[in-house]
């Protein structure tokens, strides 16, 4: 592959962990909101994990494309994504919130491995 592509590769993955931050943002002040919203919650949640889908596309793209093998280890996290959703879709309104909550609150170590590494390897590819 071009430099051209690295590049685009890079630029791509940047945006991307920038909108896995600012949805997981959202997630997080749309629980703590004193007017829930369920549906401004599950566009949060799904945004969340279909970025989370193309950065980690991204990442191993960009490690490939240096020779690098690397494997990532969100199964559990998108696993409790699925959950949180079908429970806000699921649920009577008034159990949504506390629901979504408990499930999240399950996969917190993994939100922060996510949003850590993410985070790290915005960093590098600036």
């Amino acid at each position: 592959m071009s430099v051209e592509t690295e590049v685009k590769l890079r630029q791509d993955l940047y945006a991307e962990i920038s909108l896995l931050e600012e949805s997981y943002q959202q997630i997080n002040s749309g629980l703590l909101a004193q007017e829930y919203k369920a549906t401004a919650v599950v566009s949060a949640l799904k945004t969340f994990k279909d970025s989370l889908n193309r950065a980690s596309a991204y990442a191993l793209s960009l490690y490939t494309l240096r020779g690098k093998q690397v494997t990532f280890t969100w199964e559990h996290l998108f696993i409790h994504l699925d959950y949180a959703i079908a429970a806000v879709n699921g649920s009577p309104s008034v159990k949504q919130r506390d629901t979504v909550q408990t499930i999240l609150t399950m996969s917190k170590t993994d939100f922060e491995q996510v949003l850590t590494y993410f985070a790290a390897l915005k960093k590098s590819i600036t």
